[in-house]
């Protein structure tokens, strides 16, 4: 059995077509600017694991990203729908024997915007079910997930 992993498949994205949901390339990021990742987090987690112990873990990334991640971004499900905080990442390790990582912020995450979903039918972007590429710049302008992806 093969299982191919398209490359930065994540800097595209999830969109709702009428027979589902696809993957499409809806972003005009440059690839070369990506210095953030986007991870979805559920209350629970988010309140005890990134603000209170400074780190979020069990990320898929691939291996060629992490050299060029220096944020992370978490995106906040439902009731929320939003990107609420950003940190600066001091280091990415293995987490225990697995293919995911740990990313260990170098200061506490700050509060950013909120970057809210657009709902349907108008917005492009589906909300993150998993880890999602973009730009600190464009992270920091963004109003919306169609403008931050």
């Amino acid at each position: 059995m093969y299982n191919f992993e398209p490359f930065l498949i994540d800097v595209g994205g999830l969109v709702e077509s009428p027979q589902g949901i696809e993957t499409v390339s809806v972003s005009t990021i440059d690839p070369s600017a990506i210095d953030t990742v986007v991870v979805p987090a559920q209350e629970e987690g988010f309140d005890e694991v990134f603000l209170g112990e400074n780190r979020w873990y069990q990320i898929r990334i691939h291996p060629s990203m992490i050299p060029k991640i220096k944020y992370v971004a978490a995106y906040r499900v439902a009731p929320e729908k939003a990107i609420t905080h950003v940190a600066p990442v001091k280091s990415i390790e293995r987490w225990k024997d697995t293919a995911k990582y740990v990313l260990n912020f170098s200061e506490p995450a700050k509060a950013i915007g909120p970057i809210t979903l657009v709902p349907k039918p108008n917005g492009l972007v589906i909300a993150p079910r998993g880890p999602r590429y973009t730009s600190f710049e464009r992270l920091k302008k963004a109003k919306n997930l169609d403008e931050a992806f």
